[in-house]
């Protein structure tokens, strides 16, 4: 009963102590605005890029119980003895660290990967007692789908049929895959993903049992997959399901490979090309199972028979759990949100800092009130909390004007990252109860942070002189020795932050520029590009090369159209071919490695590769059996000087080019240009005549390129309706679209640096302010006894521009120890940037200027004869 009514007691004060504080509001409406408006602010930002790391890293897998899923991974000191290795998700190591696009990757263990064999796969479904299932992905496939109106392109994958059971995933239409669909003798199925059946089936529910051509292959579509699942990996959405038995029916291979054959269902030990993912089972923990699995995994690639590893080579199975293994969001965006989170962090400090001012310069004339209280029984304790209340309940309504902010600028956000392809479409960003709750916290303990001052300052309220001197006397006293220091402090932490988010933005902005001025080395104006693949369509090589060579002439004859050429890969796209040759002649006879590119006829000429010797290709090269004897091979300038030095490389021969042991005759030197990205290194680079595949065309226009669109479309549909077009797009357009991170972090991190300076100089301007009205009288003095104006000019604007220099030098300090954590997103600029530095410097300089301006012309401008009367 009597802790009830402590309860009851402490309820009822805490009541009081908010109706108080909002009639202090009330009192008060400008100090109250501003306050809320600048937490506002700083909440808004921090909720707004907190959404997006709540979507993108810490929601769980969209799954049933993702706890208990694991991805396989093996680690060893050496690679494996195999034939083939293939791998399309990210494998990262087990710190978390992702891999490049490359299958291998090495870090301090030696080697380790995250594709296995198809046998294997069926040994570790064998562990019934550790697993209730076991999964196998195949690999991403380009499916030309046909029977539902135009002939489109479509992203699918490869999945054994325990997929959808394994992930504990549902049918919204229809049902899901069952093992018995994934044997050679089964008929094909397939399972749509459900965006993908709102948007190409317009939702039809009588999509099961419909029959489309994938391909050129029938294939009956048996289910929709449930709503809130876009594919294992959030990162990718995938449109549509097969089971891996396809694979041979498909007939492409799904990696991008030039050649060759995707294994299949019968491939042996020595083909490791499937990602592997499991549920244990309840009761079972993750230890038990990797002992079992790992066990397994150990016999059986030390096995004699297949000599896959030796055992000095230590392999071992690590299971990681499926968030973690399962990384393709996080690998994208977790260093960018990382940074911006930062970045807003210091936003809110700034933010806290200069609300806790108000508060100290509000209390400053509040302190006869205070000590009344005092005096009337009210205890120091009880005070601080009245205090606290009000920093608390501001902060409470700069957290819900906050929240209105983020809703609508994470929206914003959003759809700008959608159209520039960094977001992906399909991931829902929303204010949900985890955003709320850190919302919440981070309101609860900005109010703590920013009232912690005034609090502590009403404890040690002095009684008698704050009874006896009158409001303005009392601030001037507030004001001297450590209260100004404080008040002092506080603006310079403001401004060093402020100059530690605007050194970083310098940087990233400066990387954006040094990266739009690089010279890729041929011409990226006025290009269409657009992709295609015969072989979708089950065309044979002689045919993709005659199709290709009417569409060639046809493209060219359109009114604008100056040149038209293809390659395997369009240049900047950010993929790459690499592959081992030999110089025929060297004594040592020894591997060297490259980046190739496949082009067809007029390459160089249309993208304006300068030709440095020799000749490029002709048409006659690229109607050579693809087991010829002789091929010619164009090099680039990087390529003859890595391997010939000064020597003529016209004339000499290259053997082993895609495993083949045909020769290769170099007979052209072309300019090195940029292939993979605009940061890649101008590296040696050689090209070989493309007679037919997938490619993706490049037109060279006189105009803008995007105006011929139509007349593409209607040329290729004369040469065959059922083949898609897909990936169209300008060459301005997809380096724009490489760069479009790089645009988005710098461009939020310099609105933040520029809202963080702006929060200091309002700081800097209040305090000026509050130190104008609280001096008042002694400006007066000094103006009777003699002061200049611009004595008084001086005197104020050198406070303010002593304390800006203070947070400037502390700022750019600060800045030299963090900067170094952008490296990995910086070009052409070291982290630690002098010139960049001095800007920052400078532009805070003439912001501070601007804002001590305006009080001391205020203090100048004071009536000696007004202020001696002051009070």
């Amino acid at each position: 009963m009597i802790r009830m009514q402590r309860i009851e007691n402490w309820f009822q004060s805490c009541l009081s102590d908010c109706r108080f504080a909002l009639r202090q509001f009330h009192k008060s409406p400008t100090f109250a605005t501003a306050a809320v408006l600048t937490l506002a602010l700083g909440i808004g930002a921090n909720t707004a890029i907190f959404s997006l790391i709540d979507a993108a890293l810490l929601r769980s897998l969209p799954v049933r119980d993702p706890q208990q899923l694991v991805v396989f991974q093996w680690a060893a000191h050496n690679a494996p003895n195999t034939k083939g290795q293939y791998s399309y998700m990210s494998c990262p190591t087990n710190a978390g660290a992702g891999t490049s696009r490359t299958y291998w990757a090495t870090d301090a263990s030696g080697e380790h990967g995250c594709s296995f064999s198809f046998p294997m796969f069926r040994q570790f479904q064998a562990l019934q007692d550790t697993f209730s299932g076991v999964t196998a992905l195949g690999g991403d496939v380009g499916l030309n789908l046909r029977g539902n109106g135009p002939a489109s392109f479509v992203h699918g994958e490869m999945v054994s049929g325990e997929f959808f059971d394994t992930l504990g995933v549902g049918a919204a239409v229809g049902r899901t895959f069952a093992p018995s669909d994934d044997v050679r003798s089964a008929p094909p199925v397939a399972v749509l993903a459900y965006g993908y059946w709102q948007s190409a089936f317009g939702g039809d529910p009588s999509v099961a049992g419909k029959t489309i051509l994938l391909n050129d292959i029938p294939v009956t579509i048996v289910g929709v997959a449930a709503k809130g699942f876009p594919s294992l990996d959030p990162a990718r959405a995938r449109q549509i399901w097969l089971p891996l038995s396809l694979s041979p029916q498909i007939g492409k291979d799904l990696y991008g490979n030039i050649g060759g054959d995707h294994p299949s269902l019968e491939a042996g030990d020595d083909i490791w090309w499937v990602y592997l993912v499991a549920r244990f089972k309840r009761g079972i923990t993750l230890g038990q199972a990797q002992a079992a699995a790992d066990a397994l995994f150990h016999n059986d690639v030390l096995d004699k028979t297949k000599e896959l590893f030796k055992a000095k080579d230590a392999p071992r199975l690590v299971l990681m759990p499926a968030t973690q293994g399962i990384s393709g969001l996080r690998d994208r965006f977790s260093t960018p949100l990382t940074i911006l989170m930062s970045a807003v962090g210091m936003v809110l400090l700034v933010a806290c800092t200069n609300v806790a001012g108000l508060m100290l310069a509000r209390s400053a004339t509040r302190q006869r009130e205070l000590a009344v209280r005092l005096v009337l029984g009210a205890g120091r304790s009880r005070i601080a909390r009245q205090l606290l209340t009000e920093s608390v309940l501001l902060s409470a309504a700069g957290g819900v004007l906050g929240i209105l902010l983020a809703s609508w600028s994470v929206q914003s956000l959003v759809a700008f990252m959608s159209r520039g392809g960094l977001w992906p479409s399909h991931l829902a960003v929303h204010l949900d109860l985890r955003v709320l709750v850190f919302t919440a916290t981070a309101s609860v303990l900005t109010g703590i942070l920013f009232g912690l001052a005034p609090a502590v300052r009403g404890m040690r309220l002095d009684l008698t002189p704050a009874l006896k001197e009158s409001p303005a006397a009392l601030a001037r006293g507030a004001s001297r020795g450590r209260w100004l220091n404080l008040r002092g402090s506080l603006v310079i932490v403001q401004v060093a932050l402020s100059v530690l988010v605007l050194a970083g933005a310098g940087l990233l902005v400066r990387t954006l520029k040094n990266l739009k001025s690089i010279d890729p080395g041929f011409d990226t104006r006025n290009i269409l590009l657009f992709d295609m693949d015969p072989g979708l369509n089950s065309y044979t090589a002689a045919q993709t090369h005659n199709l290709y060579s009417q569409l060639l002439v046809r493209l060219e004859v359109l009114p604008g159209v100056l040149s038209a050429t293809y390659s395997f890969d369009p240049l900047l796209s950010g993929d790459v071919w690499s592959t081992s040759f030999r110089v025929e002649g060297e004594t040592h006879n020894t591997q060297h490695v490259t980046d190739g590119l496949a082009v067809g006829p007029r390459f160089f000429e249309t993208l304006r590769i300068p030709l440095m010797a020799g000749r490029t290709f002709t048409p006659e090269d690229f109607l050579l059996a693809p087991d010829s004897k002789w091929n010619p091979v164009v090099i680039n300038m990087a390529f003859a000087r890595s391997f010939f030095k000064d020597q003529n490389p016209l004339g000499r021969q290259l053997r082993g080019i895609e495993g083949h042991v045909t020769s290769y005759e170099i007979v052209g030197v072309v300019g090195d240009a940029k292939y993979q990205t605009l940061r890649s290194e101008l590296g040696p680079t050689l090209y070989v005549p493309q007679p037919g595949g997938g490619a993706t065309f490049q037109v060279r226009t006189a105009a803008d390129p995007a105006t011929i669109i139509p007349a593409v479309r209607g040329i290729v549909s004369q040469l065959d309706n059922n083949l898609p077009l897909f990936s169209i797009k300008t060459q301005a357009e997809q380096i724009e679209g490489s760069l479009f991170q790089e645009r988005l972090i710098a461009r939020l991190s310099s609105f933040f640096g520029g809202l963080s300076l702006l929060l200091a100089c309002v700081g800097l301007y209040g305090l000026l302010s509050y130190e104008v009205t609280r001096r008042t009288r002694e400006i007066g003095v000094r103006m009777a006894l003699g002061a200049r104006r611009s004595d008084i000019l001086r005197v104020i604007v050198g406070q303010g521009l002593g304390l800006s220099a203070a947070g400037a030098v502390i700022g750019i300090l600060g800045a030299l120890g963090t900067t170094r954590y952008l490296a990995s997103l910086l070009y052409g600029v070291r982290p630690v940037d002098p010139p960049t530095f001095v800007v920052v410097a400078v532009l805070l300089g003439l912001v501070a200027l601007a804002a001590c301006s305006i009080p001391a012309r205020r203090a100048s401008r004071v009536d000696p004869m007004v202020a001696l009367r002051y009070e």
